[in-house]
């Protein structure tokens, strides 16, 4: 795969299908120098959603249902990458440190798309989940085996190394394979409308800006660590990133 391909796939699917090939031919003609402005140009649409055209009914709901809980994942991920934090908890005991997941899991329940609570819809959802999450709950149930055998706490050197190796891999693929989910079930069931997503964008960037908002002031009292500095940035502009595309969507909506 070349440079301008590769570029062009950081587009938006439905950006890719009008004019994704004129954007390939134009960076492979203008090379390396056009590289930042591309990238730039994937940026801004992803952060304006309601300028993507519509090459199929309801798709960049579709495709903003699938990058919210992509988007999700990846917040999770990160936090989960941070040593264990008295900042931010998800536990109902500490209500002040927790507060930022309110408006995210509002933000979730309003991006889900449900199927219908019928025998047949329901079925079809049970068979999709479990040969999508198969493969992912064998490799959790791998690594809860490793753990509560001991195993892990004798370990050194390079079995070590592999053993961290493995848990990071086994989350990936648990996030990567959940969001494959959202997708195959987002092909058949009811969307949720473009006035709930762009609320669901709001909620979600919210939560996230609360949560890189508690780790600020936290690092402002004490001495800052360069991990938790970076782990606020990066929360700092998925927030910025998800509230500037659910204001665009309440645009386009108004």
């Amino acid at each position: 795969m070349n440079a301008a391909t590769l570029l062009t796939r950081l587009y938006p699917p439905a950006v890719r299908e009008r004019w994704g090939e004129d954007i390939r031919h134009e960076v492979s003609a203008s090379g390396i120098r056009s590289w930042p402005d591309t990238l730039v140009g994937a940026a801004r649409l992803w952060l304006h959603p309601g300028d993507w055209p519509e090459t199929g009914t309801g798709q960049t709901r579709r495709v903003l249902t699938v990058a919210l809980f992509a988007l999700t994942a990846t917040t999770g991920l990160l936090l989960r990458s941070a040593e264990p934090s008295t900042t931010l908890t998800a536990d109902i005991r500490h209500p002040s440190t927790s507060l930022w997941l309110a408006p995210l899991l509002l933000g979730i329940a309003l991006a889900a798309p449900l199927p219908p609570l019928r025998g047949e819809a329901l079925r079809r959802l049970t068979a999709v989940a479990v040969h999508t999450l198969a493969a992912p709950a064998a490799a959790v149930v791998a690594l809860c085996l490793m753990a509560w055998s001991g195993m892990a706490d004798h370990l050194a050197g390079f079995a070590d190394a592999a053993a961290v190796l493995y848990y990071w891999l086994t989350l990936g693929f648990v996030a990567l394979r959940l969001c494959t989910l959202v997708a195959r079930v987002a092909r058949t069931a009811p969307l949720p409308s473009t006035r709930r997503l762009s609320a669901a964008l709001l909620y979600i960037g919210t939560g996230l800006a609360l949560a890189a908002s508690q780790n600020l002031l936290a690092a402002l009292r004490t001495v800052p660590h360069p991990g938790s500095l970076a782990e606020t940035l990066a929360l700092g502009l998925l927030a910025a990133a998800t509230i500037s595309a659910g204001h665009d969507m309440r645009r386009k909506r108004a």
